[in-house]
């Protein structure tokens, strides 16, 4: 029901995230934003989650969204403060996370430049386009107080229909404490528009008969599988196909990555075609936003709910807008249909190598496992399979490290819960934990595993979880290195001196080496050391104590081997002023 209010500017705003829904808003105070808190302090109704770097703020509302399913609303400051943002936001943007970012703003035409205001002639909003959803989802309201709940809105609709993405939102710093203002609320829910349906029978049917035709098909699930709850219809299909499984850059576990036809990162490799004696010439992407890289095979088919990315980079012999389960059912259902249940049998048998794979890689691992079970200081293998142990299977995992291995973990559909940094901006981490962990309630473990690099971005986000009693446990694993650049590097340029030396420019992080434990208890965070194998287990079982019994956010710094090329250097430029 639509209902008249009166207020000030901050308080129509606050009424209209209410009557959308909007529980949590995460923040790192402004001055701009004066009429919005000082409606919160009067309302008091929203929580509000604090910060001390818009950075880790917008990555708290990411990672609330991406457990919760709900819009995450942060009050950003005006152009220096929003600018702050910029790397979560492009986290954001490349996860299709949505977010409402709102803003203060202090442009005037009849103003000079203003401390953090934008310079004249320049728009806050337009400064934020590039890493919103789309350039039309930056929206400013200057002098028009009905626009304030109508522009909400109309944001809260932009961030959740598809291509969904992070929106951004400034509002006139007077028009929010301006007394007596007058709008209209009450829309509540009505901002989602409906998402697309079923595939039409006549595509399933295609769709289901070139799978069918095809010698060795590939599939792929992408993060719209996860977001449309269709796990369990991806499983089904794959073991009625008896074809493997391949993920590209996921945020999400969207296929089960311990089920016996997930066969690990795309591209197909080498190894793939070897063992199994198959090589794949179709490939099946469902929900995904692209492939990373390059797609390989001579038959390519796509569908999902965002075709923002469909056939951009490739093209398409296939493709259709739709949602994803109940297109999943119906191919499914029409395989036997279309090839008959003789031909249908025949495919576990014409494929029956590809278990044994899957089965090869994940022991592989276990004998990695095995071969440094003794190793001092911790080797990453040995820490995934300690993980893989002691965490229950209704954890939720945040991941920020690019060389965890995780190949022994049991995420996705009948295992845990995990996501990951969508663009790779470091700093996502500990402010996603924060997020997930008050999606979830006390009722779920959230486990937040990064690497010593990315924690050096957000290590202020301990404060946050000491002062709202985030039961977090963060396990940093400690290599000293930004070890990701350094495998890219050599990647990239393998016969240049900088590889040949061992000599890495920038890569070394210790000299001094930094106490995290330290660190997160001058925040209220408690945590201990680990530099052996032999107190991993009590250490992790310790944590894991510490965040469901005691309900206390606990840290463990974890010394890991470094490895691939240049592991052993240690080289820096040893210069002092």
């Amino acid at each position: 029901m639509r209902k008249t209010i009166t207020g000030t500017g901050g308080m129509l705003l606050l009424q209209t995230l209410k009557d959308a829904g909007v529980e949590y808003l995460f923040t790192n105070p402004g001055s701009a934003e004066t009429g919005l808190f000082a409606a919160i302090a009067e309302d008091g109704d929203n929580r509000l989650v604090v910060g001390k770097h818009e950075g880790l703020v917008a990555a708290m509302a990411d990672g609330y969204h991406r457990v919760s399913g709900k819009v995450g609303v942060v009050i950003a400051h005006v152009m220096g403060g929003s600018y702050q943002l910029a790397g979560q936001l492009f986290n954001a943007q490349v996860a299709g996370s949505s977010l409402l970012v709102i803003a203060g703003d202090w442009a005037s035409e009849l103003q000079d430049y203003r401390g953090l205001a934008p310079f004249p002639g320049l728009s806050q909003a337009e400064s934020m386009r590039p890493i919103t959803k789309e350039a039309r989802c930056a929206y400013q309201v200057h002098t028009n107080p009905k626009a304030i709940s109508v522009a909400t809105i109309r944001a809260l609709r932009e961030a959740t229909t598809p291509p969904t993405g992070p929106v951004y939102l400034s509002i006139s710093a007077e028009l929010l404490h301006t007394e007596g203002l007058e709008a209209i609320v009450g829309e509540g829910a009505h901002y989602q528009i409906e998402r697309p349906g079923p595939a039409r029978a006549k595509t399933v049917e295609a769709i289901a008969k070139r799978l069918g035709e095809a010698r060795c098909p590939v599939l792929m699930f992408g993060d719209d599988v996860w977001r449309e709850g269709a796990q369990a219809e991806a499983v089904r299909l794959a073991e009625a196909l008896e074809a493997p499984v391949f993920a590209s850059r996921q945020i999400f576990p969207n296929f089960p990555t311990r089920h016996p036809l997930y066969c690990g990162n795309y591209p197909v490799s080498k190894d793939f075609e070897k063992a199994t004696g198959l090589k794949p010439d179709l490939i099946f992407l469902v929900g995904c936003q692209g492939v990373h890289g390059s797609v390989n095979e001579p038959v390519i088919m796509q569908i999902g709910p965002n075709p923002l990315l469909m056939g951009r980079h490739y093209p398409l012999d296939l493709a259709a807008q739709c949602e994803t389960g109940e297109t999943l059912k119906a191919i499914t259902q029409a395989l036997g249909r279309v090839h008959g249940a003789e031909k249908a049998g025949a495919w576990a048998s014409q494929r029956s190598k590809v278990r044994t794979y899957a089965a090869m890689l994940i022991e592989r691992e276990e004998n990695l496992v095995r071969e440094h079970e003794h190793d001092s200081p911790v080797h990453p293998a040995v820490l995934e399979a300690q993980l893989a142990s002691v965490l229950p299977k209704n954890t939720v995992m945040v991941q920020e490290s690019s060389t965890a291995r995780t190949s022994l973990m049991a995420f996705g559909h009948g295992g845990m819960d995990w996501t990951r940094s969508g663009g790779g901006s470091l700093g996502f981490g500990v402010g996603a934990a924060i997020g997930a962990k008050i999606a979830v309630g006390r009722d779920r473990p959230v486990v937040l595993h990064l690497g010593d690099g990315a924690l050096g971005y957000s290590a202020s986000g301990f404060w946050t979880m000491a002062r709202y009693n985030t039961a977090i446990l963060t396990i940093v694993s400690n290599n000293e290195s930004y070890q990701i650049v350094r495998h890219n590097w050599a990647k990239e340029m393998p016969d240049s001196k900088m590889i040949r030396e061992g000599k890495y420019p920038g890569l070394w992080l210790s000299a001094p080496a930094t106490d995290h434990v330290a660190l997160a208890r001058s925040q209220g965070v408690e945590g201990e050391a680990v530099t052996t194998v032999k107190e991993l287990e009590p250490a992790l079982r310790r944590g894991m104590d510490k965040i469901t019994r005691e309900n206390r956010p606990y840290l463990i710094d974890v010394s890991v081997q470094r490895e691939g090329i240049g592991a052993e250097s240690t080289w820096y430029q040893d210069w002092q002023l």
